[in-house]
């Protein structure tokens, strides 16, 4: 038995609603999954009828999932997009399938052990691998070969919960008239690769009145591991995307060395600024909630907030003294520009904050906590702490080296020079920090 590719489509489709948490559009869903346009509106509408998903018209129109993705099961899905209900009938019995049973749905692993429970012993009934029967030849005890099992073929999270569930210690306990039957989805790994897994169920029956148990391991239904396969390939997807997302924002920076619009070391150093003067504000200020992965990724795209200057004449950027108001008005407009580039990176799931980064940054690394910055002229803390942090430095950077238009300051000039506001106004907290972290032997060393 094999699914149709519609309900390939429709797995695909509803795993990935569920990770967006919003209203989707046919071309997202074409783009994002590989399938054809022609093909979502179609599988789009069995799964409405269904009540799984839910539409809305219009240009900013879509899909999202009409129910908590809890309240969905696999059933649901192929029920609605099979046109034969014999996969559904199959399914209903025990949830496995009498049909072509071991090649397509318990795959190549399948163990069953029975043991004694009262003379504690125990034997292989049947295996799919040879070793199994070995290792339990070679085991004196049932023990001994659940903890050996487990650290063999069990997935590491899951090692502690599949031993516990198999242990003879827990074999008897909460028993209903001496008897228990319960199962446990785990993950068995399937190579050398400790990251390779597939589905596995254990099941265990007990009868405490015939002093026996019955155990069994077994691959779970393909239609469980087409699912994972579902996330694991999106996951894959998002990976992709990450990378292409730091391979724009490398090639920006490139542009930007190669168009002299920063000085040559400028993205290693302003990187540096960023992450120390954030470390600063981590430690005194926790209820700020900066986390690891906030400094790490702020500090990472810190050297695009310029990007807009790509789009600013070069005579305007190197000209020798003062800007008239025409040139100056130009230069403002570069955070806008910037803002603007961002919004065609890559998006996705695991890009989406970074996304949200790179715009803040770029549009508002000029604003000023008193509010006369540009280009939207926001106060205090409506200016985003990562355009807040990146603004100080980016002053302090422009200082301490040589631009047409002035000469370079000593570090502990451009920072005197900031401490008085001849940059702007900052927060006091922002300002004790950018302090702080300029004290640091690690910044002064980047300074010789």
């Amino acid at each position: 038995m094999q699914l149709k590719n519609s309900t390939d489509y429709a797995i695909r489709i509803v795993c990935y609603l569920a990770a967006q948490e919003r209203m989707v559009s046919t071309s997202e869903l074409s783009r994002k999954l590989n399938v054809s346009t022609n093909y979502v509106p179609a599988i789009a509408k069995k799964l409405k009828d269904a009540k799984i998903v839910t539409a809305c018209e219009g240009t900013n129109g879509g899909y999202m999932l009409a129910k908590q993705l809890e309240n969905i099961s696999l059933m649901d899905i192929i029920s609605c997009v099979e046109e034969t209900m014999a996969i559904n009938r199959c399914l209903e019995e025990d949830r496995f399938c009498s049909r072509n049973l071991e090649d397509t749905y318990f795959g190549r692993f399948y163990v069953v052990l029975k043991l004694n429970l009262k003379e504690k012993s125990y034997e292989c009934v049947y295996s799919h691998i040879r070793e199994v029967y070995e290792k339990v030849r070679k085991t004196e005890s049932y023990e001994e070969f659940i903890s050996q099992y487990v650290e063999r073929y069990v997935y590491a999270s899951d090692k502690k919960m599949v031993h516990d569930f198999l242990s003879s210690e827990g074999l008897e306990e909460r028993l209903v008239d001496g008897c228990m039957e319960k199962d446990l989805p785990y993950r068995r790994i399937t190579g050398k690769d400790k990251n390779a897994y597939v589905w596995m169920e254990a099941k265990k029956y007990i009868d405490a009145n015939e002093n026996t148990a019955i155990i069994t391991l077994h691959n779970e239904k393909i239609v469980q591991n087409t699912v994972i396969k579902m996330e694991r390939e999106l996951i894959k997807k998002e990976q992709d995307m990450t990378k292409q997302y730091w391979d724009m924002v490398s090639l920006l920076t490139t542009v930007l060395n190669h168009n002299h619009l920063v000085e040559a070391g400028y993205q290693d150093d302003i990187s540096f600024y960023t992450k120390q003067v954030y470390l600063q504000l981590q430690k005194k200020y926790p209820e700020y909630g900066i986390t690891d992965e906030e400094i790490a990724s702020v500090a990472h795209l810190a050297p695009i907030h310029d990007i807009g200057k790509i789009k600013v004449p070069i005579e305007i950027l190197n000209k020798n003294g003062k800007l008239t108001d025409e040139e100056m008005n130009v230069v403002k407009q570069h955070p806008l520009v910037g803002a603007a580039m961002t919004q065609r990176f890559p998006e996705g799931i695991t890009t989406e904050k970074l996304n949200q980064y790179s715009y803040e940054i770029c549009r508002h690394h000029h604003e000023r906590y008193d509010g006369s910055g540009y280009p939207d002229g926001l106060k205090g803390n409506a200016i985003p702490m990562c355009a807040q942090v990146v603004g100080i430095v980016d002053a302090y950077d422009a200082l301490i080296n040589d631009r047409p238009y002035k000469r370079k300051y000593e570090p502990e000039e451009a920072i005197q020079m900031i401490s008085n506001g001849e940059c702007g106004v900052f927060s006091n907290q922002l300002m004790q920090c950018f302090q702080e972290a300029a004290k640091q032997q690690n910044w002064l060393k980047r300074q010789n």
